[in-house]
């Protein structure tokens, strides 16, 4: 009985943080649906992109509502995007991620911002190709701003970060002439300003990781060529997030293996 009344509290908070993720899931559709199209996304109500009936707070529910609604507007039935709800749920689900991995923290709280906004990049890259500054940029900021509130040390690491993030593509695309773009040069200003340099460090190698896997399994099975686009935010967000809930382990786990050979 002891143990079980131990577990419910975690059980809670994860369930607590599936919840608020939904909430910011939803957020990430606001923001990955008018940032392409030029819209503000910082104030103004949400409205049907059918019919353009501003929608109450009943309809904005996460997850709920779509469900409810079976995905179609209240007012006009149109049938919704099932990406919102793909969107919603699995930020929900990388918010548990956080909860479980790092506990109720304040690392909890900034690397979930950081997921938000890496999310709706490396969703915006991918349709459109472009990484939007009104994100990334903000986005920096904040990241310093929570190295800076946790004294000296951690505002040199954030800015240690963000120099390794930005500056690694920065060699990458004035050495291979436009082999990346700009784009990922301040997306990884923004995530190695959140994860601070040793972190840093690891995202960098499993966004490389993942995204040469990606472009293997495109080039075998959807035949893409070596010479076309592919946009590389998604592996970077990817990435971060991991480096997030697993980085340090990884370092351990990296370190230990080297020097026990």
């Amino acid at each position: 009985m002891t143990g079980l009344l131990g577990v419910v509290p975690e059980v809670l908070y994860l369930a607590v943080c599936f919840i608020a993720g939904t909430f910011m899931g939803s957020f990430v559709g606001v923001l990955t649906y008018r940032i392409p199209r030029d819209e503000q996304w910082v104030k103004g109500r949400s409205v049907c992109p059918a019919c353009g009936h501003q929608l109450r707070v009943a309809d904005l529910v996460p997850v709920w509502s779509y469900v409810f609604l079976r995905g179609r507007c209240r007012y006009c039935h149109a049938r919704i995007g099932v990406r919102y709800l793909w969107t919603e749920v699995c930020t929900g689900l990388l918010f548990v991620g956080l909860g479980w991995g790092l506990g109720w923290s304040v690392d909890a709280l900034k690397f979930a911002i950081m997921t938000v906004l890496a999310l709706a990049v490396g969703i915006i890259d991918f349709e459109t190709g472009l990484v939007p500054d009104a994100v990334v940029l903000p986005g920096t900021a904040i990241g310093l701003v929570f190295g800076a509130l946790a004294g000296w040390h951690s505002l040199v690491g954030a800015a240690g970060g963000a120099a390794i993030g930005a500056g690694l593509f920065a060699l990458i695309i004035l050495f291979s002439r436009g082999g990346m773009g700009w784009g990922d040069a301040t997306l990884g200003l923004m995530l190695g300003a959140f994860l601070g340099w040793r972190l840093a460090v690891v995202f960098l190698m499993l966004a490389f990781i993942i995204g040469a896997s990606a472009g293997i399994v495109l080039m075998v099975f959807f035949k893409k060529k070596g010479k076309d686009s592919m946009p590389f935010g998604p592996a970077m967000a990817v990435g971060a997030y991991v480096a997030a809930v697993a980085g340090n382990d990884l370092i351990t786990w990296y370190l230990a293996t080297l020097f026990h050979r």
